[in-house]
């Protein structure tokens, strides 16, 4: 049994998104994961491992692919901070924004009777060109075009050279609440490169800071509460402090949590036969980190964030323990 709570599907972009297991950050690994499964449709390494960028003109999209993007958050003002204080809502781009988001991160995977699996993830950038205009009540539909994948593992970037073209859409409320998520593929993209862009997706979009309706100043905190698709631990915890605020530029650190996780585990066996149930010994996940948000921009403008995962099974019949450690870095930066 996998020890995540989530498995990558045979086929991505499929009609109900799974929550990520840490939000914005957990999706180093699952990456690996879909490098290592996308061998078979992957093209030669010498060919393409440039990561190339496509023009949007010369790239044939598929038919957008709603993806349900989970229940609202609830937020909760916790210090309304000091000095002056305002609403801080988002508003249409006032031009496209380039952003290189850089995902990198190990997995350790110790399962009784087999060898230890270890997926590294070298840094790999997506490069992405944003973009939102306004939609009704306040809201705006964001998108972000992938326009180069570059990786320093030349067969990752082989592997995931028709990334450049997939498109995200997302329409977020005027406080940057997530209302529904799009995804549009290239015609010709491999499997591999539509599960990494899906997943970055995810990750991306889970990004996006939730601020209060209230009005803030800096030293304000907040809390942002979601239910995740995660069999252990649903619930995630962001607390949110507002660092500075220059003109549409807010500058926030944040701090990830996952509480109350479960006693037990009960998921699918590998084989189909009756579902297995596991002991949790250990279920940690925490994330940390710090952006810079242009509140006229569809994408973090700058910033970082990490986070980690430490999972302990035992089976209860015979002891035997699995564990599952993880530490993953994204990071946001605005191209020239």
């Amino acid at each position: 049994m996998d020890p995540r709570s989530k498995r990558l599907p045979a086929r991505p972009l499929v009609a109900v998104r799974g929550r990520r297991l840490v939000g914005a950050v957990l999706t180093a690994s699952l990456l690996a994961g879909a490098a290592a499964c996308g061998d078979s449709d992957s093209p030669d390494p010498a060919a393409g491992a440039g990561g190339e960028s496509a023009a949007a003109g010369e790239t044939s999209l598929e038919a957008e692919v709603a993806v349900d993007p989970g229940p609202a958050p609830e937020v909760e003002l916790v210090e309304p901070g000091a000095g002056e204080r305002r609403v801080l809502t988002y508003a249409p781009s006032r031009e496209p924004a380039t952003v290189e988001v850089t995902q990198s991160g190990t997995a350790r995977t110790e399962v009784p009777g087999a060898q230890a699996r270890v997926d590294e993830t070298p840094a790999q950038t997506l490069t992405l060109e944003g973009r939102s205009e306004p939609d009704v009540d306040g809201a705006q539909r964001a998108s972000a075009t992938v326009r180069e994948f570059t990786s320093v593992d030349e067969l990752r970037a082989a592997q995931f050279s028709t990334a450049p073209g997939f498109t995200v859409t997302w329409t977020r409320g005027p406080d940057g609440i997530v209302r529904e998520l799009g995804l549009a593929a290239p015609a010709d993209a491999t499997d591999v490169a539509r599960a990494a862009v899906e997943i970055a997706a995810n990750a991306i979009s889970d990004a996006t800071v939730v601020f209060p309706t209230e009005a803030i100043g800096e030293g304000a905190r907040w809390t942002v509460t979601r239910q995740v698709d995660d069999a252990v631990a649903p619930t995630r915890v962001t607390t949110y402090e507002l660092l500075s605020l220059d003109g549409d530029v807010a500058t926030v650190r944040l701090d990830q949590s996952a509480p109350d996780p479960s006693d037990t585990l009960t998921a699918p066996a590998p084989d189909g036969g009756p579902d297995v149930s596991l002991d949790v010994e250990t279920y940690e996940i925490t994330g940390s980190g710090e952006l810079t948000v242009d509140l006229r921009a569809a994408l973090p403008a700058d910033g970082t964030t990490e986070s980690s995962t430490r999972a302990v099974y035992v089976d209860p019949s015979t002891g035997k323990r699995t564990t599952y450690d993880e530490d993953s870095v994204l990071r946001f930066a605005g191209a020239d």
